[in-house]
């Protein structure tokens, strides 16, 4: 044999050898890589169970604490029509709607044995802005609860727009486009606020929030029917007062259905603040608690 021969021998064995390492290895890479995918998507099932079960603890939780709330029907606080001519202010009506939701919920938790809500509340006037304690500025077309400051925050101008009709801004209002709307959808709004503050004084609205914001805004939706339930009880309703909240309820809705953000559909709300209105009983506001 040749020398040549010789050492070609020794490279074949060697070429096979490495070759048959390289084979093992990838295998062994193969059942690492089959290994972590498995343990992946372990993870995963088990973070869907952990949220699942979570979800159901929370709905639990929002059950009870509204089977809680007594079926009384406390009247509520006097409630005038907003000034048409400017001899008064917009500020004093907002005002006077807020005291009136506020004594309904007073009158409310305390029958049932849970802490009266307390809340304040800043009515922003045009032009002005306010940093809240949520790290947001609110201006004069806001609505919104911040649970960082435990305030209700209302643009003047954004109550204003709703006195004069449904505006151009809001995304649920294709259908009624021009129609008016009037005092009772502003004081929808501050009702709706009001219910997020009552969500967060049952420990309910940060948690829930953060699953889902649609059945949290339906349910503040449902709070307020059931005051406005409490103020046609008490003889206050004026001929077009429901129609107005109504309206203005659909005029809020909107269809951003893949935004965790969503607040639910113009007739979603609708039907949420009827929910309540028809029952006068805020424990059925638990239909949106997501169990």
């Amino acid at each position: 044999m040749s020398a040549r021969r010789r050492l070609a021998l020794p490279l074949i064995v060697l070429a096979f050898v490495a070759g048959g390492c390289g084979e093992g290895e990838t295998e062994r890479l193969a059942d690492d890589a089959r290994q972590r995918a498995n343990e992946l998507r372990q993870n995963a099932r088990d973070l869907r169970g952990r949220a699942e079960r979570l979800r159901h603890r929370l709905a639990e939780r929002v059950r009870e604490t509204l089977d809680r709330l007594e079926k009384a029907i406390p009247s509520a606080g006097e409630l005038t029509r907003p000034p048409r001519r400017g001899d008064a202010s917009l500020e004093a009506f907002l005002t006077e709607v807020l005291r009136s939701v506020d004594a309904y919920w007073t009158a409310t938790l305390r029958a049932s044995g849970i802490d009266e809500p307390r809340v304040s509340y800043r009515w922003i006037a045009a032009g002005d802005r306010a940093l809240t304690g949520c790290r947001h500025v609110a201006d004069d077309d806001a609505a919104l609860y911040c649970p960082g400051d435990d305030t209700i925050y209302i643009g003047q101008a954004f109550a204003a727009g709703i006195l004069r009709g449904i505006r151009d801004d809001f995304p649920g209002q294709r259908a009624g486009r021009g129609r008016a709307i009037g005092d009772f959808g502003v004081a929808y709004i501050v009702a709706h606020e009001y219910g997020h503050n009552v969500q967060q004084e049952l420990g309910l609205f940060e948690q829930g929030r953060r699953l889902a914001a649609k059945p949290f805004e339906l349910q503040a939706d449902c709070m307020a029917g059931s005051w406005g339930n409490s103020v046609y009880r008490a003889g206050k309703l004026k001929p077009g007062d429901v129609e107005e909240a109504l309206s203005t309820a659909k005029a809020v809705g909107d269809f951003e259905y893949l935004s965790p953000q969503h607040h639910g559909t113009p007739d979603e709300r609708r039907q949420a603040w009827l929910r309540g209105y028809r029952s006068g009983d805020p424990s059925v506001c638990r239909a949106y608690s997501g169990g």
